[in-house]
């Protein structure tokens, strides 16, 4: 079996594995793009909501949370809200994502039906047992988008197979392989197919300097012809590949700027 064959299973896998973190309703690629691409911005290493708001958070968690999710955040009917895999889940993506599912998602009875500052206090009280430090400053809606999620070793590549979006320029390489050259930093996102907004934020996304070889692009969406999109910048989403032939990403969409990359 080739690996491009594998990465197909380990493509089925990582759907089911990522069910619980995708989200069909907005994202913040558009900040977190800009964070991750000037440097600037916190993580959650950096003491980003007060002990005060955790402790407010984990009343609010008891009542709203713990029935499935365990007071331990251990989950039973629900995943679970702390340990490794949750933090590999969310980890190199902001704190809006994570804000977003939960306010989107929960309760599971009634979603949407807490205030806003109930879940954030909630995120806090989360990002509390995940043994992430408390600050001076509580957490505020206007801060989600430009914190990132790491873990305790602090920022590192997305992990493979994890659902992505990038800005690149199509080109055709030997043995007709497609691929995006001059490809922009990598952003975690929540679904397969994009936003309207972030297309639209894609297109002001500068380039950068990565090569990405594209598998499956044969299985996008009828009338895409990537003859026709040579040269042109494009927006492109799908899971993360890494092997020996390099980065690459199982295309799950692809979309013309209506930009040509020559300068």
């Amino acid at each position: 079996m080739s690996r491009e064959s594998e990465s197909m299973g380990q493509r089925l896998w990582t759907s089911l594995m990522l069910a619980i973190a995708l989200v069909g309703g907005f994202t913040a690629v558009a900040a977190h793009a800009a964070v991750q691409e000037s440097g600037k911005g916190k993580t959650v290493l950096d003491g980003v909501f007060t002990a005060d708001q955790a402790q407010r958070g984990r009343q609010a968690y008891a009542v709203h949370c713990s029935s499935c999710h365990m007071t331990d955040l251990e989950g039973l009917s629900a995943p679970a809200l702390k340990g490794e895999q949750f933090l590999e889940n969310w980890r190199e993506d902001s704190v809006k994502s994570l804000f977003t599912f939960i306010q989107t998602r929960m309760p599971a009875r009634a979603p949407g039906s807490l205030n806003e500052g109930t879940y954030i206090d909630i995120l806090a009280h989360i990002l509390s047992v995940n043994m992430f430090p408390a600050g001076a400053n509580e957490l505020g809606a206007g801060a989600l988008s430009s914190i990132q999620i790491v873990g305790k070793d602090g920022p590192a590549p997305i992990p493979k197979f994890a659902l992505i979006t990038v800005v690149g320029c199509l080109a055709q390489g030997p043995d007709n392989e497609w691929k995006l050259e001059n490809v922009s930093a990598p952003v975690r996102t929540r679904q397969e197919k994009p936003t309207p907004a972030e297309v639209q934020a894609s297109q002001t996304r500068p380039l950068g300097t990565g090569t990405f070889r594209l598998v499956y692009i044969d299985a996008l969406r009828p009338g895409f012809l990537p003859e026709r999109n040579v040269g042109h910048k494009l927006h492109g989403q799908g899971y993360l590949l890494s092997n020996d032939k390099g980065e690459g990403l199982s295309v799950t969409w692809l979309e013309d700027l209506n930009s040509t990359c020559k300068e």
